[in-house]
């Protein structure tokens, strides 16, 4: 402890000694440390931080899958969820979960919540309990939907004032009473996807008996599962007791898993679900970062190599007086230990100030967003880091300090014709190794820039310019024959009475409605036979299904190919019609007009009245429209008129004039021209198409940003690298380039000479970093669009760029070099 403590007084002393040194050296710690450490504090809130839940490890999710067609997360029906609850071994517990729509009343204004209509279990399920009075649990199961009720802390507090006597009391959602029973503690979130925002209101739902279908449809998969693991079991042993129950029911239900969809459940656990598509991207950041990190170490090494070598004398001095060459590494390491740990304070200054910023460029719709905070994790972590980046930036240094001959060297002392080759030669290896990473990080970045500029280039099939749009939800009760649109009529009646006093705001040209809008989210696709040909319902032949207003495809800019768009005379009493996209008509029609033929769907779709004939007249052919991601894959869709349907639920559209830009007074205007026709109906979603359209492109632009501003941060570091390690060397090299110039050479001569000597290590980082980088970039397949990882216009691209950063930085040292008076160096001992 003694020589610790002194260590450590010593290494102070020595880098207030050398502030301009400290602070450069701090300063690139600073950055390194503190890149790390921000993307490290969102990797652990994602990914690594265990789930607020008992035992999390055991939690998991399970879908249904059409294997042999391509299709994934088809979700599951109310009798596979029975099936997993009764036949199943693997699992402690398995709860449904269902997410909806619903309008909150019996206040001032009536308020869009987000409602759970989930299985009994499903608090049993998480070990979770309510913070005032109590979940409900099994002894609320009830067929269809309970009369109680379970809200959130937030709901708690700004819509009832946290009123300590909530419990016991009634609410209204969707015309339906429900008893308060407890309210849930402030950090509870359901572990899933939401639809808009954070749930509200959760409901034990039995789903056996009305609202829902009755008797319960196999092919209606509108249910997430939630599962427990008992003890001891694993993924892989659940999945095998999944496989086996699809294949048996596959053998019972031939008729609704035919063979050819390959129809499959499969589990996956909670966490690394809920980390959905950005998992890849953060892993990739968090190796980037660790690149930065070992640039910034190869800056600083270079930087102590040549303090190094200007102490080697007073280290000679030291060995000669008795110090042993082990107690001189550890005074040296404890320097390193200093500066790192400084950096790493300041490191972690800057990760806390720019975490904000960063977290703002995260999808709004990744779940644990809000949990993202620097925790005793990640001061851990930012220890360990600066520990280890000591060793990294020290140990060679140090080392290198003491391996000459200590008569040599203290022959040499005071002389600079022969110190420094050594430390020239690892110098210019460093700069090698950290040319190679930073043109590694150039092709990853370069190629993430041309995929999201791929995919921002893509048509999302309509014109999202000047398009506003708000969103209704009509009230569903649990007995829908009590609700005040339960007739379809009525439905008709409201939607057409509020596009009427819609079309009358100022600034408003056109408006009209969809059920879902483009890039918000996948459609349930839909078995369907073609009349005439005599085929079965079969998944093969699947369509996703949409409703319309008459002047929705106008309003969006939706290009009518073929045949007619929609009338106001498509209503109750008309034939049912369909309007088709591009993709079904080439994929259930090749080579013939699809207009006046008829598709029929399976009985008992919801989206219409109960004995509606089924039978739909393709009337026309419509531009396709990107429902799910600008890069996803195009599926087929078929268009029924919203005046023909039972939908109830509605975005409507409005087109505003050329140079309107109040979107706030327009979401205002729908509002009250809703409330004027029913006052007890919501509007939420208020956003306009481009915001739409900028949210589809959020995860790309997320990884592409970040990826971007640290390539750009190694590739200065790198040329800060090149810079210093040329400069020393024209600093050690004077005295010969003085007789060169002595002798007859030429300014260019030097210059040329200097040049030669920066490209060739900035040539031979380029080479290793090109093999490194077709490695990396291996990992980075699922992020790229419309280009591979081994895109040859990139792999020319990045080392033109790097190569032009290396001549910048080596033109100062070798002009500086090319202006020496012969006469001065020559003299320069």
């Amino acid at each position: 402890m003694k020589f610790s403590l002194q260590d450590v007084r010593y290494a102070i002393r020595m880098l207030i000694k050398n502030p301009g040194f400290t602070a450069v050296v701090v300063v690139t710690l600073a950055l390194g440390i503190g890149a790390n450490a921000a993307i490290f504090t969102i990797v652990n809130a994602v990914l690594i931080r265990p789930l607020p839940y008992k035992e999390p490890g055991r939690l998991v999710r399970i879908t249904g899958d059409l294997q042999k067609l391509g299709q994934r997360d088809i979700g599951i029906s109310a009798p596979e969820l029975f099936d997993l609850q009764k036949r199943t071994r693997a699992f402690e517990e398995v709860a449904g979960v269902l997410p909806v729509n619903s309008n909150l009343t019996g206040g001032d204004q009536p308020e869009r919540v987000e409602t759970h209509l989930d299985s009994a279990n499903y608090f049993k399920l998480l070990g979770v309990d309510a913070a005032l009075g109590r979940a409900w649990g099994p002894e609320d199961q009830v067929p269809g939907n309970a009369t109680v009720a379970v809200i959130s802390d937030g709901i708690w507090k700004r819509r009832f004032g946290a009123d300590p006597h909530i419990l016991g009391k009634q609410i209204q959602v969707d015309i339906d009473a429900y008893t308060v029973i407890g309210v849930l503690p402030p950090g509870f979130r359901h572990p899933g996807m939401a639809i808009e925002r954070e749930a509200d209101v959760w409901v034990p739902a039995g789903y056996a008996a009305a609202p829902w279908p009755t008797p319960p449809d196999r092919r209606a998969r509108f249910i997430g599962a939630l599962a427990r693991l008992k003890p001891g079991e694993t993924i892989q042993s659940a999945q095998a007791e999944l496989d086996s129950l699809s294949n048996a029911l596959t053998h019972e239900y031939s008729d609704i898993y035919p063979a050819t969809s390959g129809w499959a459940f499969r589990v996956i656990p909670l966490q690394r679900d809920l980390a959905g598509n950005v998992r890849p991207a953060l892993l990739v950041l968090l190796i980037v970062v660790g690149v930065v990190l070992l640039i910034a170490c190869v800056n600083i090494a270079n930087l102590m190599l040549s303090r190094a070598n200007v102490r080697r004398g007073e280290i000679a001095i030291r060995l000669a007086l008795g110090a042993t060459r082990r107690r001189l590494v550890q005074q040296l390491l404890t320097e390193s230990l200093l500066l790192s740990l400084l950096g790493g304070i300041l490191g972690l200054a800057l990760a806390a100030l720019t975490l904000g910023g960063l977290t703002s460029l995260i999808p709004a719709d990744l779940p644990r967003v809000r949990t993202i905070q620097i925790d005793g994790f990640v001061l851990g972590f930012t220890l360990a880091a600066s520990i280890v980046t000591a060793l990294l930036f020290g140990l060679v240094p140090a080392l290198y300090g003491l391996t000459s001959d200590l008569q040599t060297t203290l022959r040499q002392t005071g002389t600079r014709a022969t110190r420094g080759e050594a430390r020239n030669r690892l110098g210019g290896a460093l700069v090698v190794a950290e040319f190679a990473m930073a043109l590694t990080l150039m092709i990853g970045a370069v190629l993430l820039i041309r995929s999201f500029w791929n995919v921002a280039s893509v048509s999302p099939g309509f014109q999202p310019q000047q398009v506003q749009t708000v969103s209704v939800w009509l009230p569903v009760p649990n007995d829908p024959t009590a609700g005040p649109y339960f007739k379809p009529e009525k439905k008709v009646e409201f939607y057409k009475k509020v596009l009427d006093r819609l079309k009358s705001i100022p600034g408003v040209e056109a408006v009209g409605g969809v059920d879902q809008l483009p890039l918000s989210g996948k459609r349930f696709e839909i078995p369907i036979k073609i009349e005439g040909r005599g085929e079965p319902f079969d998944a093969r032949i699947q369509t996703g299904l949409g409703t319309a207003t008459p002047d929705y495809f106008r309003v969006m800019g939706i290009p009518l190919l073929l045949g007619r768009s929609f009338k106001e005379s498509d209503n109750l009493q008309a034939q049912q019609i369909a309007i088709v996209s591009q993709t079904f008509a080439r994929k259930y029609f090749p080579g013939e007009d699809p207009v006046g033929k008829n598709i029929q769907l399976p009985p008992g779709m919801p989206a219409f009245p109960p004995g509606t004939p089924l039978s739909f007249q393709i009337v026309g052919v419509v531009g396709d429209v990107k429902d799910v991601g600008l890069d996803d894959e195009q599926v087929p869709l078929m268009y029924t008129p919203a005046l023909q349907g039972a939908v109830f639920s509605l975005a409507f559209v409005l087109r505003t004039a050329p140079g309107f830009n109040n979107a706030g007074g327009i979401a205002d205007s729908v509002a009250r021209e809703v409330r004027a026709v029913d006052p007890e109906v919501p509007v939420f979603a208020a956003r306009t198409m481009d915001e739409v359209v900028s949210r589809a492109l959020s995860n790309r632009r997320f990884a592409m940003l970040l990826l971007m501003l640290f390539a750009g941060l190694a590739l200065v570091l790198s040329a800060i690298g090149i810079y210093g390690v040329m400069a020393y060397t024209v600093s050690q090299r004077i005295h010969e380039i003085g007789v060169r110039l002595a002798l007859g050479a030429l300014p260019r001569d030097v210059l040329r000479l200097v040049l030669r000597r920066g490209i060739s290590m900035a040539l031979a980082g380029a080479v290793v970093g090109l093999v490194a980088a077709v490695a990396l970039t291996r990992w980075m397949a699922g992020l790229l669009y419309g280009v591979t990882s081994t895109d040859p216009l990139t792999y020319l691209l990045a080392p033109v760029l790097l190569g032009f950063v290396a001549v910048l930085a080596c033109f100062v040292p070798a002009r500086r070099a090319a202006q020496v008076d012969p006469i001065v160096a020559l003299r320069y001992e």
